[in-house]
């Protein structure tokens, strides 16, 4: 069991995370989409070669060139995207996500998320949050998920389902934590943002770190979403921007995805959790139903 300084430590630190957003305009559908955004992608194929990081010289985004005559159809890209991430095995890359949060004056505040995440498929995840404080690190090694914050140095484990994406889903649905572009990570070619399209449209190409990519642009009833995907023979995802039209102010969140290696070599012990010395197990706190939590906030 906890001590009381341990556990008043942990509400502490969950009061402050629900006092820093609960009195703003929450782009609730961005983070539902986590789990839906793009998710084409499956797991199956050979290991592909590993990429090379782009120059830590590369220039910021340029403008979209003009399309060129003879457009690629928007589709047949995200397509090609998919098939390729399909072909992966295992994967890390580098996520900085940003998320806007929209003040009752109507102030627009920017918060920002790192974490690099270490893939190897079906069964093996682990995420790697960075913050000042020390950051908070997710393993699952196809039977048990851990979350590990490092400077209470404290740890919650639990049964864990058999795949990634079940797993991913299972930590939604019963615990509350999402991941940055957990769509990149899912297996259901029913992607809520592929569904009900009012538009689609090839934008042109332009530079995203340097490098040259597909810059599609999609429309659906709630979502106005864009995704920026490598020209040339690994259509690597290396920007995601979705707009929520569904809340008041239409809030963004985007992602930028970089430092992909497309064949790392991980230790056996990679993504177990093995608890440091002194370090505390408590229990996970399961997510309210939205609906109970709607009818208590009432």
């Amino acid at each position: 069991m906890l001590g009381p300084k341990t556990l008043d430590r942990l509400n502490d630190l969950r009061s402050n995370h629900s006092r820093s957003t609960s009195p703003m305009k929450i782009p609730s559908l961005l983070s539902a989409m986590f789990f839906s955004t793009v998710a084409l992608f499956g797991y199956a194929g050979p290991l592909a070669a590993t990429e090379q990081p782009a120059a830590s010289n590369a220039q910021p985004a340029a403008a979209d060139s003009p399309a060129p005559a003879t457009q690629p159809e928007p589709m047949a890209v995200l397509k090609q995207m998919a098939t390729y991430l399909r072909s992966l095995e295992r994967f890390k890359v580098r996520v900085e996500k940003t998320t806007e949060l929209i003040l009752p004056t109507d102030q627009r505040l920017h918060q920002d998320q790192t974490v690099e995440i270490a893939i190897q498929k079906p069964d093996r995840l682990r995420a790697d949050f960075q913050n000042l404080s020390g950051g908070r690190q997710l393993f699952y090694d196809g039977k048990t998920f851990t979350l590990y914050t490092p400077e209470p140095n404290v740890y919650a484990s639990a049964t864990a389902a058999p795949t990634i994406d079940e797993t991913l889903a299972l930590l939604e649905d019963q615990y509350g934590i999402s991941m940055p572009i957990a769509d990149l990570l899912l297996a259901d070619p029913q992607s809520s943002l592929v569904r009900n399209l009012e538009s689609k449209t090839y934008v042109g190409q332009s530079l995203v770190r340097g490098v040259a990519c597909h810059h599609l642009a999609f429309q659906t009833p709630e979502v106005d979403w864009e995704i920026w995907i490598e020209d040339g023979p690994k259509p690597l995802p290396r920007r995601l921007l979705l707009t929520d039209k569904s809340v008041e102010g239409s809030p963004q969140w985007t992602s930028d995805l970089s430092d992909w290696d497309l064949a790392p070599q991980f230790p056996t012990d990679f993504f177990t959790f093995t608890p440091p010395q002194d370090a505390q197990k408590i229990k996970f706190l399961e997510a309210v139903p939205a609906a109970q939590s709607t009818k208590t906030a009432k």
